[in-house]
């Protein structure tokens, strides 16, 4: 029987955070979107904490579960796009995956929990104000056969 190494990869996902941010005037009931902020939101240990986390708190086993080998393959992955709003206090919400039909439900329910799970983040700022971030992360999950 081939022993098979699962991994959730965090390394450079911080690079992959997009972001469109908006903030609400009240004045007006339409919201202004940005594509670019002053000031991305932030996870509290910068890109290297974030990778840490995520490293630390993903079940990398779950790959193993739920990404087969097709005969004669060594190496499998599939890579859960989640999006997610980090509001204007740094409170996480809104987290979803992007891609569900390309990856399998458990894998994206993982991600889901971790991001949900996870710290305060340090609010986006637009013009000196703290403003709403809506980021996408990827997140892959991999197996290969050991050799």
């Amino acid at each position: 029987m081939r022993k098979i190494k699962a991994v959730a990869i965090a390394a450079l996902l911080f690079i992959s955070l997009k972001s469109v941010s908006q903030t609400t005037d009240s004045s007006n009931t339409s919201a202004n979107v940005f594509t670019v902020v002053e000031k991305e939101a932030r996870f509290p240990g910068g890109a290297e904490g974030w990778r840490r986390y995520l490293e630390s708190n993903l079940n990398a086993n779950l790959a193993a579960k739920c990404i087969k080998l097709k005969r004669g393959e060594k190496f499998a992955q599939q890579t859960v796009v989640v999006q997610f709003i980090v509001d204007k206090t740094g409170n996480v919400s809104n987290v979803s995956v992007r891609n569900p039909g390309e990856v399998h439900r458990k894998l994206g329910e993982e991600a889901v929990r971790v991001i949900k799970e996870g710290p305060r983040w340090v609010p986006a700022e637009q013009n000196n104000k703290k403003v709403i971030y809506q980021a996408l992360q990827y997140v892959t999950f991999q197996v290969a056969v050991e050799p």
